[in-house]
């Protein structure tokens, strides 16, 4: 059966649990950190929005040439396609292996910037300096889980993520418990972030197997010649104007945690305690919207624009529905769930941790809106415009409102994270509206 004959649930559900184990490793990285100081948990979470800067970047330009490769599938155009991938890994792995390189020289400077210091800026320096020589391999297994599931083979990523999840736990038990003679140095975070390089390393390789003999993929020289030429002023034209949105946005949430910071060390444990089980809500919105963003992509390249539309807003409603259902249910046993990961939390920030996710309940219908509908008018080709208006709105209209409500009528924590809310629903109406206008049907790859 094409891609494009699938239904959205059926290549769904392995993105959803893909992404959810995505999701759990940061979390399984900051349970077992708790278990060695709460501070050193704080500050490696606070850093965790700068680190998803960079993937941003790697993951919006590997989507968009994902999306350029369906959309030659779906127009019966393999030969161009099989190009099209080659291009996206070499650029993938070259970008990785830069920010690598950036992030290892800049980490002190980063984590100063973040107004961090004590133990939680000590724990953060050595996670970031640790892990900066991997982000090569998370740049890869990305690039490779986009391209794979191009093809519709969804649930060979959550093979992948899988082992990347097993992979990561029993290195974690092994170096923080000290088995097998594990000098003590790696019984510390050094030991938690050298498990989270490995277990990205292992995925990638699995995944490059798959795309080797499952998919035949062969990186050839001439192609990359060829498609340096003739497909990569595609990949940059839909490429940065997708990386622009997902990156400007990691700053603004760099920008918001600062804020925290400075409200105390209540407020910003609270925040990256609470962040984290926020994200559980998340994850049917991006397994839907990563759904509909391959069965639009390859429905435009064969120029059916009716069921396009049909798949976006049949994953909107199931979207926006799970969204605000799961943070309710989150919020409703944030008490038991911060305290199972955290027993060291005190009472102060756990009142508060527990009233942001009330408060996200707010946020998270508006947030899956804008992941499914951003994701489709990026697999239309149509990136410019969410990126150029997403960027604008939240740097004006939602830091302005946080700060408003923050600081004006002076709700504080709680005021920052409503004015998060407000940014994801100015952005969601907006490219809603530009959807419903149908520009996007022009703005394919295939003329």
């Amino acid at each position: 059966m094409a891609v494009k004959d699938k239904s959205l649930f059926s290549l769904s559900w392995p993105l959803v649990v893909t992404f959810g184990i995505g999701m759990s490793l940061p979390m399984l990285d900051s349970w077992f950190l708790s278990r060695r100081s709460v501070e050193a948990a704080a500050g490696v979470g606070a850093l965790m929005p700068v680190i998803g800067t960079l993937f941003m970047a790697i993951h919006a330009f590997a989507q968009a040439g994902a999306s350029i490769a369906s959309q030659f599938l779906g127009g019966n155009k393999p030969r161009h396609a099989q190009v099209t991938q080659t291009i996206v890994i070499t650029g993938s792995a070259t970008l990785g292996l830069a920010m690598g390189a950036i992030l290892w020289f800049s980490t002190p400077t980063i984590v100063s910037l973040m107004g961090l210091s004590g133990e939680p800026a000590d724990a953060a320096i050595k996670f970031l300096r640790t892990i900066s020589p991997a982000v090569i391999f998370r740049a890869l297994q990305g690039t490779l889980t986009s391209l794979v599931a191009t093809h519709g083979y969804t649930l060979w990523n959550l093979f992948a993520n899988i082992i990347t999840l097993v992979v990561n736990t029993i290195l974690n038990i092994i170096f923080l418990e000290g088995y097998f003679g594990v000098p003590e140095f790696m019984q510390s975070v050094y030991g938690v972030a050298i498990a989270t390089g490995l277990s990205w390393a292992i995925s990638a390789v699995v995944l490059w197997i798959v795309v080797v003999y499952l998919l035949e993929h062969k990186t050839k020289a001439m192609d990359i010649k060829r498609g340096y030429y003739v497909l990569l002023p595609e990949w940059l034209r839909i490429g940065i104007p997708a990386a622009i949105e997902p990156v400007s946005f990691q700053l603004f949430q760099v920008f918001m945690v600062a804020l925290f910071v400075r409200l105390g060390d209540v407020s910003m444990e609270s925040r990256v305690f609470a962040g984290v089980f926020a994200m559980f809500a998340v994850v049917l919105s991006v397994g839907f919207g990563s759904g509909s963003q391959i069965l639009v992509a390859h429905l435009v390249g064969n120029k059916e624009f009716d069921k396009a539309n049909k798949r976006m807003h049949q994953s909107l409603v199931w979207s926006c529905t799970s969204a605000f259902l799961i943070a309710v249910a989150v919020a409703f046993f944030a008490q038991h769930l911060l305290l199972f990961f955290y027993p060291k939390i005190s009472q102060e920030t756990l009142h508060l941790a527990g009233l942001l996710l009330w408060c996200d309940v707010v946020l998270q219908p508006f947030k899956a809106a804008n992941i499914v509908i951003t994701n489709a008018l990026r697999a239309s080709g149509d990136s410019a415009f969410p990126a150029v208006f997403g960027t604008i709105s939240m740097w004006t209209l939602g830091l302005g409102t946080a700060l408003f409500l923050c600081y004006g009528i002076e709700l504080g924590a709680i005021g920052l994270w409503l004015g998060m809310a407000s940014d994801e629903f100015y952005r969601s109406i907006a490219n809603y509206t530009r959807w419903h206008r149908g520009k996007w049907k022009s703005k394919g790859v295939i003329r």
